[in-house]
């Protein structure tokens, strides 16, 4: 392992102008299938959903959870954490995460099992966010990771989607010291 492990403290970033402008969303509402892997539950979509970052194209991979948080927002962990991890394999394997706090609300009744269809769009938040170049948080912690961290929270408004989160949310990983990297965040 090397010196940019994720996930960090978010806190001292330095605010860069026109940040936001770096960063294109696309997703929309799709049918997932969902299994457990060797770390965790994974959604994997049914169509294609890009993130543009930076001038690179990166397409979804998959969306796990984590429970709590496992990124820290000036010395505290939120409650939960969506990773959307997209990929793009150009010379080498890159990855670009978008992280979201995730609210769970209060419980509902659930069958237990995974919600197949996901409104993505609903779980990706207005506002600013973070950006530190990082590390996978499971598996060999590649560091080969574009991490965005939005700021603000979502509501799980899905009650299955909500009731699976608590059950089977992945468990985070320590938070890894930031070392000498610089924590960027819009204005």
């Amino acid at each position: 392992m090397g010196s940019q492990q994720s996930p960090i403290n978010l806190r001292d970033a330095v605010v860069v102008p026109r940040l936001a402008e770096q960063l294109d969303v696309r997703w929309r509402a799709d049918q997932f299938s969902a299994r457990e892997e060797g770390h965790g539950w994974r959604f994997r979509p049914r169509g294609e959903h890009v993130v543009c970052l930076g001038g690179q194209q990166f397409r979804l991979d998959n969306l796990h959870f984590h429970r709590p948080s496992e990124h820290w927002v000036r010395g505290r962990s939120r409650g939960a954490e969506m990773h959307a991890v997209h990929l793009r394999a150009d010379d080498e394997l890159r990855a670009c995460v978008v992280a979201v706090f995730v609210d769970l609300g209060e419980p509902g009744p659930s069958e237990g099992k995974p919600p197949s269809g996901i409104d993505l769009p609903a779980l990706f938040p207005d506002g600013g966010f973070h950006r530190y170049e990082g590390s996978l948080t499971t598996g060999e912690f590649d560091e080969i990771v574009s991490w965005v961290v939005m700021d603000r929270p979502v509501q799980v408004d899905d009650a299955a989607l909500r009731a699976f989160i608590r059950t089977h949310a992945d468990h985070p990983r320590p938070v890894q010291p930031v070392n000498r990297r610089f924590v960027l965040a819009t204005g």
